[in-house]
């Protein structure tokens, strides 16, 4: 019985820092994804034994990657040439310019992590979040535009929000 009670602590009650801050922050904020913010972290093996600040930058880094992923799909659809319509192409570049952006807004947000500036992170991490929002907007102007990145700008999102909860719980 005793054995039973300690397997059953040890292994349903004791969550590792990485299930303690995804739960947190899925808690304290609606876009968090649980099992996503989970995922996501475990997929970098330095987050075995991390500190939470650890995980904050490893979660920017993340999102960092992704939009740097996203770019470079982008250009790649940019390259496909005839493909687009003249309004469709616009949007990609538009889009493009965007996750350019964030790349630059999420490298600022590393750097204020590592002073301790967590303000200016949430600024900057904030600043990055609006890409996927903004390259959508533009495909949503026009009636029968459909942007071939809605999935991507939706995981893009919710990286980029599991960071932004980070930050929040530093300040």
């Amino acid at each position: 019985m005793l054995f039973s009670l300690l397997t059953l602590f040890q292994f349903g009650f004791c969550l590792d820092i990485v299930q303690r801050s995804c739960k947190l922050a899925a808690k304290r904020d609606p876009y968090v994804d649980y099992k996503l913010c989970v995922k996501s972290l475990r997929a970098n093996p330095s987050s075995k034994d991390a500190t939470f600040k650890d995980l904050v930058l490893i979660s920017i880094e993340q999102s960092k990657a992704n939009a740097t992923a996203i770019g470079s799909e982008i250009t790649g659809l940019l390259k496909g040439g005839g493909k687009w319509g003249k309004y469709s192409t616009s949007c990609l570049e538009s889009c493009l310019e965007v996750y350019s952006e964030a790349v630059s807004d999420l490298k600022l947000g590393l750097v204020a992590v590592k002073m301790g500036d967590y303000e200016t992170a949430n600024t900057e991490v904030s600043a990055a979040m609006d890409a996927p929002l903004t390259c959508e907007d533009g495909y949503n102007e026009k009636d029968g535009e459909v942007s071939p990145l809605t999935e991507k700008n939706g995981g893009f999102f919710q990286l980029t929000a599991i960071s932004l909860a980070f930050i929040s719980l530093c300040q």
